[in-house]
């Protein structure tokens, strides 16, 4: 890479995470790239020389190169950021590596490493962030980074989980002092940071979480519903990032994530989730699947796996067999069917398909010809 980016007239260096993670020797897929030059230029180059994709973003000046084998390099111009307002998002100029490194979050992050042959392997570490990693300490740059942007807040609580670093003192005491600042953040930069927790493994992102609530950190939700019960979140699998965030958020009430853009599919899952007691409830009496599906059938699937993963009630072993075995269940009997039967067009096509649907459900029908059967000795009791 260092001597395609000498041949695009580009200096580039190695920087974040990758060499945070190398020297704390943690595996890591993903490559963060700085570059003094045309990042769209030498992106598309490398991207060439890989036979990868590369994805340009021309209003950040960062692009980002995804190869088949599921790597991936980040790509960005060296920068500097000004905060005109506290907790705003930065205005960005062009900079040297150095000016770089002076604007991120960590120390353990602001290191850089030349790719260039004239200078391959050079380290810049001039906030001695190596220290730091080999200490195990998560420290800010300077004393106002958590309210120039207090997202960092959430990284700091993430970092410190994932990696089993400490916040430095005094940076924690900055980081408890800017935490009411989160509530003037926009609801995407939150849901960005939630997402990222999101995507941990169970472990992290659960210690994450609850540690976030004990400094007051998720007060922008509002007072949960219910408890934060770890149990429950380690329930949801590493793997299903969007069912640990739909989950977290069912604790909260729905005013409160309006904020937050969410999906319309996700809000559907939130708020069948939120509806756990009200559906322990209603699923008591019912004993047939018809009765199961009659009250199921209005709730959001997706909701309802995720209440059979986190909660161990026994009533929900009904949302499992509807799941898995009367969801599933269509009938064959038709509009067209009931129209040769002689039943004219209008609500009691509903009313009769649903009665034929309860019947199959139950087990007292099979098959298309018991259907039309069973459509039929309704009508003669008409």
């Amino acid at each position: 890479m260092g001597k395609l980016a000498e041949q695009e007239n580009v200096k580039l260096y190695l920087v974040g995470g990758a060499i945070r993670d190398r020297l704390n020797k943690d595996n890591t897929l993903d490559i963060d790239l700085a570059c003094e030059g045309s990042v769209k230029h030498f992106g598309k180059r490398l991207a060439k020389e890989l036979d990868a994709k590369f994805i340009y973003y021309p209003s950040f000046q960062t692009g980002t190169i995804e190869s088949l084998q599921g790597a991936r390099i980040d790509l960005a111009a060296t920068r500097k950021e000004t905060y005109p307002r506290k907790g705003e998002l930065p205005k960005v100029e062009h900079a040297s590596i150095h000016e770089d490194i002076y604007r991120r979050d960590f120390t353990i992050n602001a290191i850089a490493e030349s790719l260039n042959p004239g200078e391959y392997g050079k380290i810049l570490d001039p906030l001695n962030g190596i220290s730091d990693i080999k200490k195990r300490l998560i420290r800010v740059l300077h004393d106002e980074s958590f309210e120039d942007d207090p997202t960092r807040i959430f990284r700091a609580v993430r970092y410190s989980a994932r990696l089993r670093f400490r916040i430095e003192p005094e940076t924690f005491n900055l980081l408890k002092r800017s935490v009411p600042r989160l509530i003037k953040l926009s609801g995407e930069r939150i849901l960005y940071e939630l997402k990222c927790i999101a995507r941990e493994d169970s472990k992290v992102r659960v210690n994450t979480i609850k540690r976030l609530e004990a400094l007051g950190a998720l007060n922008f939700l509002g007072k949960p519903l219910r408890p934060l019960s770890p149990t429950e979140l380690n329930r949801i699998s590493s793997d299903d990032s969007c069912a640990f965030l739909c989950f977290l958020l069912s604790h909260f009430e729905n005013a409160s994530l309006s904020k937050l853009p969410l999906s319309k599919r996700c809000l559907n899952t939130i708020e069948t989730i939120s509806k756990i007691y009200i559906l322990q409830t209603e699923l008591k009496k019912p004993r047939k699947p018809s009765q199961i599906t009659s009250v199921l059938k209005k709730y959001d699937e997706r909701g309802l796996e995720i209440i059979t993963v986190t909660s161990k009630f026994k009533v929900f072993q009904k949302i499992i067999s509807y799941l898995e075995n009367y969801s599933k269940i269509k009938i064959k009997t038709t509009g067209e069917d009931l129209k040769r039967l002689g039943i004219k067009p209008g609500p009691k096509y509903g009313e009769i398909l649903d009665l034929i649907l309860k019947a199959r459900l139950d087990g007292l029908i099979e098959g298309k010809k018991e259907e039309i059967r069973y459509a039929k000795k309704f009508l003669e009791g008409c």
